[in-house]
């Protein structure tokens, strides 16, 4: 499967977020790696993300991307027996194979229509890998992932005799139950209904294993989890109560899904990854065509001027004297050159991103604020600990200052205000040459170009003009106030813009501020024309 250079695409798909993994491989070495968070509720892969992916495998032939399953209901079975009714099923290990539905199997894949897939995998192929990896003898090992624990117990040959997947709460069920009060406290009852379940569910597979099996024993639990719950304290508080030595250590579901997808375990996905073009193939196929063409071209050319007796005589064909009248015709066009929308809009939507994802799942943002070179944030939190080693870290990535001030607040409760400064990575804007629409169009009014953005943006949105300028080209600005109720309807908001012919974009700062009836965006927008 490895060629020269390939390329690994990981994207796992979790409750509203999408985070991908890249891998480039340069004869079986890793030269490169990065990753990326990307906000997704949809059910399908939104446009922009599935465009990134394309542009990624377009540069590489020998790309793959792999996912795990968005609707984990496999079933494992043993090797020879039937296979289940609507069901797909490949191998998991030697003793085993794993089934899973095909409602559920065409979901996943239908989410990646727009780039698709190579490689599907269940959470139970990620386990059994570790496995395989790190023998657990006569272990229980839950890997907890999605809502999910995924349960195995193993014997001493490090073979599984007992497996069971029991599901979670979520963080949306407890968000939609009449305890909760606010988000911050919402996370805290949420982490201790979690503890609670998870205990519940250790005993009652316990308790099920032990009733139809006598001659083995649990020595270990070992929960492997992907976003850390529990503490230390809860930890030793389950070995203590169930009297066997119990671990809690994080597992990385990206670099066990990259391992899945290279060839020695590839075998084992729920589908056949795509077939992928060669260059050697394409440039014989160019080739060819090149010199069809040019054989073509001579056996027309050389027998019709030989006829006529002008092999050395230049003349004018009538297809020629045609086109020489349409090219004296043809009416001089002015360059118009305006700021190329795209990229500015493009640029803000990175650093919003950015801003959001550095928010940690016990940290409530209430309000934001992103201009050129400065974030600002207003957060509710329960632990100071949160902002020195989660949040400055990753901002300091991105950015020269960060710093925090602390608000008078009821505990737990705390109230700070995070100031960002000093972007690192500072692109001059460009700009983009419009040729197709306004060579045909004359300048547009005020009233018309209200009612062309009006149309733009969801009916409860206001729109109200503010100024125009006439500098270089003519701007007319817009301050545009709209509720939404999640990020994702911005970056819809900033995906139309992107392709519409006209050149609009939002305009700094850009004002967050999350209420009652949902999160309150308020910007400027610009639209460019020529004078």
């Amino acid at each position: 499967m490895f060629s020269k250079e390939s390329l690994y695409i990981n994207a796992i798909k979790y409750t509203n977020q999408l985070k991908i993994n890249y891998k480039k491989l340069n004869n079986n070495d890793i030269i490169e790696t990065n990753s990326s968070t990307f906000i997704a509720k949809d059910d399908i892969l939104g446009r922009d993300i599935a465009t990134k992916l394309n542009n990624h495998a377009s540069e590489i032939n020998n790309t793959y991307i792999s996912t795990l399953l968005i609707a984990d209901d496999t079933v494992l079975l043993k090797k020879k027996s039937a296979k289940p009714k609507d069901c797909e099923v490949t191998v998991l290990n030697n003793d085993y194979n794993i089934a899973v539905s095909k409602n559920n199997l065409f979901e996943t894949r239908n989410y990646f229509e727009k780039c698709g897939v190579d490689y599907i995998f269940s959470a139970y192929h990620v386990l059994n890998l570790h496995i395989e990896q790190n023998p657990c003898n006569n272990n229980l090992v839950i890997l907890l992932f999605n809502d999910q624990a995924f349960c195995v117990v193993l014997n001493e040959k490090n073979e599984i005799i007992f497996n069971k997947k029991i599901t979670l709460s979520a963080f949306d069920d407890i968000k939609q139950s009449k305890f909760y009060e606010n988000e911050v406290l919402g996370q805290k009852l949420f982490d201790e209904v979690y503890a609670l379940e998870l205990h519940e569910a250790i005993q009652n597979t316990i308790e099920e294993f032990y009733a139809n099996s006598k001659n083995i024993f649990i020595e270990r639990i070992s929960l492997l989890y992907n976003i850390k719950i529990l503490t230390n304290e809860q930890i030793q508080q389950i070995s203590d109560e169930f009297m066997i030595d119990t671990t809690y250590h994080p597992i990385s579901v990206d670099e066990e899904l990259f391992e899945l997808s290279k060839d020695t375990h590839s075998h084992k996905s729920f589908i056949k990854p795509r077939s992928k073009p060669t260059n050697t193939f394409r440039n014989f196929v160019l080739a060819l065509a090149v010199f069809a063409v040019i054989f073509a071209g001579s056996a027309f050319v050389l027998p019709y001027k030989k006829w006529l007796g002008m092999e050395d005589k230049k003349v004018t064909t009538p297809t020629q004297t045609v086109s020489k009248k349409v090219e004296e015709a043809k009416p001089i066009k002015r360059e118009i050159i305006l700021p190329n929308h795209m990229e500015i809009n493009s640029q803000l939507e990175f650093k919003v991103l950015k801003a959001l994802e550095v928010i940690p799942y016990d940290m409530v943002l209430t309000e934001l604020t992103v201009d050129k070179d400065r974030l600002l944030f207003d957060v509710n939190m329960l632990n100071k600990d949160t902002y020195i080693k989660v949040i400055k870290p990753e901002l300091q990535k991105d950015y020269e200052k960060v710093n925090i001030t602390f608000k008078e607040s009821k505990k737990p409760v705390l109230k700070a205000t995070i100031d960002v400064e000093g972007f690192k990575d500072k692109k001059e804007t460009g700009t983009k040459e419009y040729k197709d629409v306004y060579l045909s169009n004359e300048f547009m009014s005020i009233i018309t170009v209200t009612e062309q953005i009006k149309m733009l943006f969801p009916k409860e949105t206001s729109i109200n003009f503010k100024s125009s300028s006439k500098e270089t080209n003519v701007s007319f600005d817009y301050l545009v106030n709209m509720l939404i109720q999640s990020p994702l309807e911005f970056f819809k908001v900033i995906e139309v813009l992107n392709n519409e012919m006209y050149s609009i974009n939002i305009n700094y700062p850009v004002n967050f501020v999350k209420t009652e009836a949902g999160i309150e965006v308020e910007f400027i927008l610009q639209f460019n024309q020529p004078k």
